[in-house]
């Protein structure tokens, strides 16, 4: 059971690398400073949450235009 956890946490990472590569080549300005690591989070929220298509993945992430996500009420600060 735990090889089937740690291979989904690989495909999570995988997923989560790629799009922040695209998002890197395709809209680097909200990725300055702490944009990168937001953006990051997100997508990994949004992987874990049934979330794969990747072109879905880059689009959300780019409109958050780096910002940091609240799961709780979310907002976007």
């Amino acid at each position: 059971m735990a090889s089937t956890s740690r291979d989904l946490n690989t495909d999570h990472a995988e997923i989560v690398e790629r799009a922040v590569t695209r998002i890197t080549d395709e809209a680097s300005a909200f990725l300055e400073g702490t944009g990168e690591e937001n953006a990051a989070a997100l997508l990994l929220y949004l992987v874990e949450n049934g979330v794969r298509d990747e072109e879905d993945l880059v689009e959300l992430a780019i409109l958050a235009e780096g910002k940091r996500y609240n799961p709780a009420d979310g907002s976007f600060t």
